[in-house]
């Protein structure tokens, strides 16, 4: 499969999850799909909870799903968001996707029109902490 249609399968799964968010309290439903290393496809949605710091952001739960599959590298994450500004991951999920990424993995952002933003991972957490801090 080419890159441009693994974009659009990206689009179209992290639009379609995104519709299964739990969000009585914000109403804000985001999507997050993840292309692999080995092209396996992980997806999750934002799940609030009342006390609110216990709740899940989209990116971080296909990145759990990802793992929980065998896998452990990220090519592209996806962020949807049914709105008219593009949202990018938060600081805690920026430090997530740098986790399991080189510098070339890209994070698409997307709203109902579709992917408008790609960037790199190094783009949008130019001074990551990474593990290179633990070896000094």
């Amino acid at each position: 499969m080419e890159k441009q249609s693994f974009s659009e399968e990206l689009f179209a799964k992290a639009k379609a999850v995104s519709q299964n968010a739990y969000v009585p309290y914000s109403k804000f439903k985001v999507g997050a799909a993840i292309l692999a290393e080995n092209n396996q496809i992980y997806v999750g949605c934002n799940v609030e909870n009342l006390s609110y710091p216990n709740g899940t952001c989209a990116e971080a739960g296909a990145i759990a799903a990802m793992v929980a599959g065998g896998d452990k590298k990220i090519s592209k994450i996806l962020v949807f968001a049914d709105t008219q500004e593009l949202i990018a991951p938060c600081g805690a999920c920026l430090q997530r996707i740098k986790e399991f990424s080189d510098a070339s993995t890209q994070v698409l952002l997307a709203n109902a029109q579709g992917v408008q933003k790609i960037l790199k991972i190094s783009e949008l957490l130019p001074f990551a902490f990474d593990n290179s801090e633990l070896k000094k």
